[in-house]
């Protein structure tokens, strides 16, 4: 099966480490690559591509060149049309810049924007990103937003032969109100329910992805911290989202926005909708 990977390109240093990384990405399989500008033409003819992304083309085909690839340019505005381009692929790739995204197109709030908005998953590769061999973590969430997440991620470790890390990171329930009363919920209880939340997700992986070897992990922590943590030293952090925000829920979003702000490893998000992989 070839699977068909856009790259949102603007000709800053994150977009050719987005190159990079779909490169190495597209050397360990088939793949069809189009590379995608929007606006920033002064051609009436978009189908010109400038010289950044002839650059761009010549990069990705050195890294892969048994991947079929293609670029072009478009007009219109981000992120409506990088999406509309993207929706029939089976992965969106863009760099991000952590602290100068004043430099490029594609960052800035757009990142998440793109991600919420994606009917398909979307890579976002920090600019300081280099390649390591290091386990897929994927975050556990406790309703179906985790479940396209999790599949994406074991397909991700089983395409790398490594090990997936599922990070179960919970925090205690505020107390419930009975009339004048606050009812406190029992650490001891509520551990065991999360416990068993874990136990399951992970064997339903194990049976839909037997070959792939899963690592627990939960713990009582901000889901943000525990997370960034677990994935220090990944080759890819994996999280879901239910196109309301990512996390939805008590988080608002928070989870999601923290880790893309500050991981400088590769993240992907997968909308819970989501039938392709990553």
């Amino acid at each position: 099966m070839v699977e068909s990977i856009i790259v949102g390109f603007d000709g800053s240093d994150a977009s050719f480490v987005a190159l990079d990384w779909v490169g190495e990405r597209a050397a360990r399989g088939r793949a069809r690559v189009e590379i995608v500008m929007i606006g920033g033409t002064i051609f009436s003819d978009t189908t010109r591509a400038n010289p950044s992304i002839h650059n761009a083309e010549s990069r990705l085909r050195s890294r892969a060149p048994d991947a079929e690839i293609a670029s072009r340019q478009f007009p219109g505005r981000l992120p409506e049309s990088l999406l509309e381009h993207a929706s029939a692929a089976d992965l969106l790739v863009i760099g991000s810049h952590l602290r100068r995204s004043i430099r490029s197109a594609l960052t800035g709030r757009l990142p998440l924007k793109i991600c919420i908005a994606s009917p398909i998953p979307v890579v976002i590769v920090p600019d300081q990103w280099t390649a390591v061999d290091g386990p897929v973590v994927v975050g556990l969430d406790e309703d179906e937003s985790s479940d396209a997440a999790l599949q994406v991620a074991a397909s991700e470790a089983a395409a790398v032969a490594d090990t997936l890390v599922v990070v179960h990171a919970w925090q205690m329930p505020p107390p419930r109100m009975e009339g004048a009363v606050a009812l406190l919920a029992s650490p001891i209880q509520e551990k065991a329910v999360q416990r068993s939340i874990l136990r399951e997700s992970v064997l339903a992986l194990s049976r839909s992805h037997p070959d792939v070897q899963v690592e627990q992990v939960l713990v009582q922590e901000s889901p943000t911290t525990a997370l960034l943590e677990h994935a220090r030293d990944a080759s890819l952090l994996v999280l879901g989202t239910h196109h309301r925000s990512l996390f939805a829920g008590a988080l608002l979003g928070s989870v999601g926005q923290g880790v893309l702000a500050h991981a400088r490893i590769p993240v992907c998000i997968v909308p819970s909708r989501t039938g392709t992989k990553a």
